[in-house]
């Protein structure tokens, strides 16, 4: 039996982003889900165990700081990665909130972005042999 992909599941609403994530996911060797069922994200991430959870924080039914306890509550050990349209400063709050509550934060990435920015981001961490 095959190992398993690592897998990304995106909460996210904007039809352009789940394409660009979906693709990204795909060549980076993740196995992607998307929803933009923010409520049922924990629930997911508990069936899932993810890797990657991106979280678009600036989908109106988010409250990102409710999300991030209760991944840490439902003890999420993968790695967030923030997406939004605020200005960065409201992304770098985001981010200092998700650490601050224990969470591994990959990036914080703003709207608009490409499939090149978001392919580095997933990329796989190369070591040196």
């Amino acid at each position: 039996m095959p190992p398993r992909l690592p897998r990304l599941l995106a909460v996210i609403n904007d039809v352009t982003i789940t394409k660009l994530i979906e693709d990204a996911a795909n060549i980076c060797g993740y196995e992607g889900f998307i929803t933009s069922d923010s409520l049922g994200v924990v629930n997911l991430s508990n069936a899932l165990k993810p890797e990657i959870i991106a979280v678009d924080i600036s989908m109106s039914s988010i409250d990102a700081n409710a999300l991030f306890s209760a991944l840490i509550v439902a003890d999420y050990e993968g790695e967030v990665l923030i997406i939004g349209d605020q200005q960065d400063d409201t992304l770098q709050t985001a981010q200092r909130s998700a650490e601050l509550r224990g969470l591994n934060v990959r990036a914080a990435l703003e709207k608009p972005f490409d499939s090149s920015m978001l392919q580095k981001i997933l990329a796989p961490e190369k070591t040196a042999a």
